[in-house]
């Protein structure tokens, strides 16, 4: 007696469940080391009491990656929680809603750096700028901010942030 097995989507749905857990989204500054950017990125990120020619100018912390990640972890935990339930209801496409959640945090984030007004700029700063606004000069560190899907077992080949 022979039998047939009929797979009527197990396959997808497995395959999906599998890419939904390879797959981790990575919202950040995608530079290479020594990159201006990902300097300032990480000096107003962290802070720092070493600034300047003579290392004695302190740039307070200004987290736009970290606050922005704390403020919406819940909403986006949420989200991968729909993503399961959608695969479960026949949808399988995963990477499409990462990648949809990459865009958002993204956003997120430009919208953190421009929203920061505290540490208020030194005075002297902001005659320097002609702006009050602590993470916006020339605009370039909101606008290199992005997102991708990484495999969560790849080497990782440049630093960033997640």
């Amino acid at each position: 007696m022979a039998v047939k097995i009929v797979d009527k989507g197990f396959k997808n749905y497995k395959e999906a469940f599998i890419g939904l857990d390879a797959e981790k989204v990575v919202v950040g500054l995608f530079a290479s080391v020594g990159d201006q950017v990902l300097t300032k990125g990480i000096v107003n990120e962290f802070g720092t009491n070493r600034a300047g020619k003579n290392h004695n100018i302190v740039i307070p912390e200004r987290s736009f990656l970290r606050s922005t990640y704390n403020k919406n972890y819940k909403k986006v935990a949420g989200r991968f929680t729909k993503i399961a339930k959608s695969i479960s209801n026949g949808d399988y496409q995963v990477k499409k809603k990462l990648k949809l959640i990459g865009l958002e945090q993204e956003a997120a984030v430009k919208k953190t750096i421009v929203e920061i007004k505290t540490p208020a700029n030194a005075e002297s700063t902001i005659r320097k700028k002609k702006s009050s606004n602590p993470l916006i000069d020339t605009g370039e560190l909101r606008t290199k901010i992005s997102s991708k899907l990484r495999s969560k077992w790849a080497a990782l080949g440049n630093i960033h942030w997640q």
